[in-house]
Parts: C-alpha cells; structure tokens; sequence
C-alpha cells in the first residue's frame, strides 16, 4: 500500500523540477494576455411584444369607458394626470353633449421608447401614428409603480404641428430615466418645468424667457388674448387677459435621448381670467366647452376658466447652445366661475 503513495511523490517532484527548470514557477516566462470581460449591453426591460400586450389592454379599457362613461373603470389602466384628465373630458363631454373634447386614445403606435432600468418604477413612452380626426399625433407615458403592478397611462400630450421629435435608444436596447434633480443637462427637469410655468405666465417678461424656444402654445395664448379683449373693447368695456400656470404635485417624467438630453413631461394647471374693467359691463363665457361648465350661474365682468395641462418639452445636454423646445400639450378647461 506505500508504493503507490512513494511513486506519486517521486512523480510530483520531477513535474515540480521540469517547471523550475523552464521558468514557469520562477515568473521568468511572460503571462499570456487576457480578455477583458466585456461590458454589458443595456436591454430593455419590457420588449415590444409585451409593450403591444400593454397598450392594447390600456386602449381597450379607455375604449370601453368611452362607450359607457363608467369613469371609475379608468382606474385599472389609467393613474396620475392621465386619470384626472380624462376623468375631466368626459365630464366636458357629457356636459357638451358630443365626443369633441376626447384625446384620440386608439393607440396605434409609430414609436416607443422602452425602460433599460431595473428599479422601480418604470416609465415607457409612445407615439401614436396620426388620429383619424386628423389632429396631430400624441406621445403617451406610461407608469409601472412597483413588480406586482400592471403598467397604467401616466399623462399624454398631443404633439406640435410639424415638430421633429428628438432622437432615443432603439427600443430593444431601451432608454434610462433621468431623475427630476438630474445635472447633467441645461437645467435639471423639475426646474426646466418651473421655468416655463413662468414663461406661459408672462410669457417675454419672465427672466427665464431666453431658456426657451419661442412655441405654440405662447402664440395661442397671445392669439387667444388679444381676440377677447378685441371683442370686449367693441363693447367700450376696457378688456383684460391673463394667464398663470403652475406646476402641479404630480412627479416629473424624463427619458434619456441619444444625444445626451431629454425628453420630459410634467402635469401642470393654469387659470385663465378674462376681465371687463368698465362699471356696468358683463361678459360670459367665450366658447362651447366654457358654456357647457359655465350652467346657468349668473353674468358678472369675470370670467376665470381653470385648466388641467400636460406639457412635454426637449432639455439639451449641458453645455449646449440649443434652446429649451416644447414638443407638445394637452390644455383642458374644467371648471368656470364669474369671480
């Protein structure tokens, strides 16, 4: 039974003598080059078959409330700002009498920008393809707020006339998140939206007015202005307008696109207040929607219109010369007082 353990022994002190001799356990030899592991690819962390599962469970739940006007039934697909204003649209409507006043929800989709981060929660984002009422396309944002929960609409905007949308990860390899704080652009996005909230407020006067790109919704509101308090000064009743915009409580949503910026949407309100100066004077609300809310409460010289918003803006890398460029907007009225 010692000759077999002998022979071993013999066997490994020779094989130590033949490195020794050759350098292999002296460190005399060169080591042999190593591959550096590579870096991971980034994935997104929903794939586009699942993502079609998504909307068409969300599309099909708006569908269905659209037809029955059970508000309440939203809640199982819809959350956050999204919620809320479509809770308001079909308020609008029914108070209208028609369907005008309802974002096309249909969710056929020309682009999405999927989620690569594996925390919670997730945010995914979508362009549809034109509506068939021929208003413009509309970028949706989508919420899934822990593991257990199914991913909801968050908010929508309906996109600028002509505008060029910037440019993101392809999907299967998925876009991150940027932090409402986050540094490394122009301006982090919770302070981008503060900003504009003062620049729609008064618009060219607001020190941050160079911020940003001059857009359509600063026009509408010039336009919009001037056409009511034109139509009260043919009254002699010395017209005024103004808008204010706040953000709301609601969290900002941002997404990395390919250049280093971001895309970010917020929820916002406004109050718009229309004002006839002169003694003796009355004014009642200017269009179909403000009619429907206004009822049959009493004319007074005011006219003070609430709104729920959703803004949805371009925010440069830092550094860049570009300027802060809205990419669209949803501006829904949903109530009206005369005080």
């Amino acid at each position: 039974m010692k000759h077999p353990m002998r022979y071993a022994r013999t066997r490994t002190m020779a094989v130590v003598a033949t490195l020794l001799a050759t350098g292999l356990l002296a460190g005399c030899a060169e080591e042999l080059p190593t591959p550096k592991p590579e870096a991971p690819v980034a994935e997104a962390v929903v794939t586009q078959s699942q993502e079609r599962k998504i909307l068409d469970k969300v599309a099909g739940v708006v569908a269905d409330v659209t037809k029955v006007g059970q508000a309440k039934a939203l809640e199982d697909r819809l959350t956050g700002p999204a919620l809320s204003i479509r809770e308001t649209q079909l308020q609008v409507a029914a108070a209208r009498k028609d369907t005008e006043p309802l974002t096309d929800l249909t969710m056929e989709m020309q682009q999405v920008i999927l989620p690569s981060d594996q925390e919670w929660p997730r945010s995914s984002y979508a362009i549809t393809v034109q509506p068939k009422d021929l208003t413009t396309p509309v970028l949706m944002a989508f919420e899934q707020s822990s593991a257990r929960e199914q991913y909801k609409l968050w908010g929508w905007v309906r996109l600028l006339p002509g505008v060029t949308m910037p440019q993101f990860a392809e999907a299967d390899l998925g876009s991150p998140a940027v932090p409402p704080d986050d540094k490394s652009l122009k301006v982090s996005p919770e302070t981008a939206i503060a900003q504009y909230a003062s620049v729609l407020t008064v618009d060219e006067r607001s020190k941050y007015a160079e911020n940003f790109a001059d857009d359509d919704l600063r026009q509408f509101f010039r336009d919009y202005g001037k056409l009511q308090v034109d139509a009260i000064n043919k009254e002699e009743c010395k017209g005024a307008f103004e808008v204010a915009y706040e953000p709301t409580k609601d969290p900002v949503k941002a997404v990395r696109t390919a250049d280093g910026g971001a895309l970010v949407i917020a929820a916002m309100i406004s109050k718009e207040t229309i004002t006839a100066r002169e003694d003796g004077c009355e004014i009642g609300p200017p269009t179909k929607t403000t009619q429907a809310l206004w009822g049959d409460a009493d004319v007074t010289n005011v006219v003070e219109v609430n709104y729920e918003d959703m803004v949805a803006m371009y925010l440069p890398p830092e550094g860049s010369n570009d300027q802060i460029s809205l990419v669209g907007y949803e501006h829904v009225p949903s109530s009206v007082s005369n005080d």
